[in-house]
């Protein structure tokens, strides 16, 4: 894209266009990620990302990015292809709820044989994580937007957290002791 970077310290300070140009300038990158999605939308000409990120994070930051009038096609494919524009203008838009905390906080309730519910939730991103639950023995229910676990036993193959651990050899090498 032709940006020059500074980097202090090994980290990025300052990001300029090349000499002599007011903007960046389309390019193809092998591998893309969301700053290169951004930095293209308002770079002139054609920038296309492929091996691209497929998080549904990618997909809902290309959806602010469109709403803010960037023209991008292919979000949530291997491919991106970025058309650049003058410029975007604001645009309300809420961020998608976290996946990965979602996915934590259900774990730790099937772990503790507790119970969530999580509202706002990012059902439609958990599909791998609610399988694998109920897998292991958990009671789920997905709404549109809410997810409900409750773990009333110990998961399937494991031994109940009440348990004690299986006991180890003692051994102390030279140690001498009384009673």
């Amino acid at each position: 894209m032709g940006a020059t970077i500074a980097i202090e310290q090994g980290h990025p300070r300052d990001g300029r266009a090349p000499e002599g140009r007011a903007h960046l300038h389309g390019h193809r990158h092998r591998h893309g990620h969301e700053n290169l999605m951004m930095a293209a939308c308002l770079a002139e000409g054609e920038t296309v990302l492929e091996n691209a990120a497929r998080e549904p994070e990618v997909s809902d930051l290309a959806r602010c990015l469109i709403g803010m009038g960037a023209r991008i096609q292919g979000h949530g494919g291997n491919v991106i292809t970025i058309q650049g524009v003058e410029r975007l203008h604001g645009v309300e838009h809420a961020v998608m709820p976290d996946r990965i905390e979602a996915g934590t906080f259900l774990a730790a309730a099937a772990a503790t044989r507790g119970s969530v519910t999580l509202t706002e939730a990012p059902v439609r991103s958990l599909d791998a994580v609610i399988e694998k639950l109920r897998e292991a023995g958990a009671g789920i229910a997905v709404g549109e937007r809410t997810v409900r676990l409750t773990m009333a036993r110990a998961t399937q193959g494991g031994e109940p957290a009440h348990r004690a651990p299986p006991r180890l050899p003692h051994r102390h090498a030279g140690a001498v002791h009384s009673r």
